[in-house]
């Protein structure tokens, strides 16, 4: 390529993110968020200056954010906070109104210089190009497939949730046992926080792979075969880590107890786990739904945990009296259709600088979901209240339930306590360690 030539492809880039930029601070993502068009002007006036690479958390706290001079990136969080939003923003941005977009700005992870990349994915390919190779149109009509499942799913979830039967608006406080669980949380200085677990999938361009075994980048590289699916796929870029989607039983989790308590709570934010800080951990109360593959934050935790989701089952470290070691569902994990499942409940009250949490947790999706109603149903709570109270001593502040859950079609029918342990506080993680998933 000439110099002539090379300049020219710069200066059209150059025009091509301009405009990109300018439709996303008009969008209606972005019209109510000044904060977020500020920040996104200045991270794409710092790329065009050739400065995106060098860009420093502290210099965007004082230039964007009007920190002062002795501001402590290391104590102040608030640049990450935001420059989270910002990349969910830009996704979500993507996803909706932008769909169409021939190109979109990214914000990738570990740095603040932001991307333009082409979408091919925004082109239509309804089928296999002349003289393409079999394999390439096999290829092309699973991403086919796989987009039309999508919109079916996306559709059955919000037919689902509008036929659900709308929890009371009082159902915090409808029963005593339902307000000893809840109260805690609706009464609590601390915001609230609805944490989905993020699994991991993998990006080849515009094409997408999910292991249900591999759910760390390790792992992927050491058990998918990332070559030979991207040679598959002609994918022009190298294998990429993407947690944009929530798996089906943790949305409608989060819609349940958003039912639940939006009565009872002014306001609260749901947030994925791949950007939930170890900030928002001590400053939030947690409801985190999913098991540890999917919230990595739970290891975390300032307990000891009996119960354990790993590698498709519920694992018992503590065995007592006429209990299993380990739980498994009677289906075998490659069927969809199970018939049942187990999932915990893990409770902690307030202490050792955290607030109140609560982890909703399962080896299968659906399994989640059922958690969440259980917590949900008053019947369901007083059973729960009865075996963990003894005594009628009042709740434990740390306690985790095993609960058994039916299901018809993919959907929790009946669930029933199997058995409780209490928990025993450790030393809460040094915040200095951090956490592997905060935000950057």
């Amino acid at each position: 390529m000439t110099y002539t030539r090379a300049m020219e492809a710069v200066e059209t880039s150059r025009i091509l993110l301009e405009e990109e930029l300018t439709r996303l601070l008009h969008s209606e993502s972005f019209r109510n968020t000044e904060s977020l068009r500020r920040l996104l002007a200045y991270l794409t006036k710092a790329y065009l200056d050739g400065r995106g690479r060098d860009l420093k958390e502290y210099a965007i706290g004082r230039d964007v954010m009007g920190k002062p001079e002795d501001y402590d990136p290391r104590i102040d969080s608030s640049v990450r906070v935001q420059v989270s939003k910002l990349r969910q923003r830009l996704e979500q941005y993507y996803a909706t109104e932008g769909r169409h977009s021939t190109h979109q700005i990214r914000l990738p992870k570990g740095n603040y210089e932001i991307a333009l990349e082409e979408r091919t994915e925004a082109a239509a390919a309804p089928g296999m190009k002349e003289g393409g190779k079999a394999g390439t149109g096999r290829w092309r009509l699973a991403a086919i497939l796989l987009g039309v499942c999508t919109v079916l799913l996306s559709a059955a979830c919000v037919a689902l949730l509008v036929q659900s039967p709308v929890t009371p608006v009082a159902v915090v406080e409808s029963t005593p046992e339902m307000s000893q669980f809840w109260s805690p949380f609706a009464q609590a200085e601390r915001p609230l926080t609805v944490v989905l677990g993020s699994p991991l999938f993998i990006r080849f361009h515009s094409g997408y792979y999910r292991d249900a075994w591999a759910n760390t980048w390790d792992e992927v590289q050491a058990t998918v075969p990332l070559n030979e699916i991207a040679k598959a796929l002609k994918s022009p870029t190298p294998a990429a880590e993407t947690r944009r989607w929530a798996p089906f039983g943790e949305a409608v989790a989060a819609f349940r107890i958003a039912q639940l308590l939006s009565p009872a709570i002014a306001g609260f934010q749901i947030r994925r786990s791949s950007v939930l800080s170890w900030e928002d951990m001590r400053a939030s109360d947690l409801i985190i739904l999913g098991p540890r593959k999917f919230n990595p934050q739970l290891r975390d935790l300032p307990v000891e945990q009996d119960f354990v989701i790993e590698e498709g089952e519920v694992r018992n470290l503590r065995p007592q009296a006429g209990e299993l070691p380990v739980y498994r569902r009677t289906a075998s994990p490659e069927v969809d259709d199970i018939p049942d499942d187990f999932a915990v409940i893990t409770r902690l009250r307030a202490s050792r600088g955290f607030g109140e949490i609560l982890v909703l947790a399962s080896t299968t999706t659906e399994g989640t979901w059922a958690a969440a109603e259980y917590v949900s149903n008053p019947n369901d709570m007083a059973e729960l209240i009865r075996h963990v109270s003894a005594g009628g001593a009042g709740l434990p502040e740390r306690f985790q339930v095993l609960i058994r859950c039916q299901f018809k079609n993919q959907v929790p029918i009946r669930s029933t306590y199997l058995t409780h342990h209490l928990l025993g506080e450790r030393q809460a993680p040094d915040a200095a360690a951090g956490i592997p998933t905060a935000a950057r």
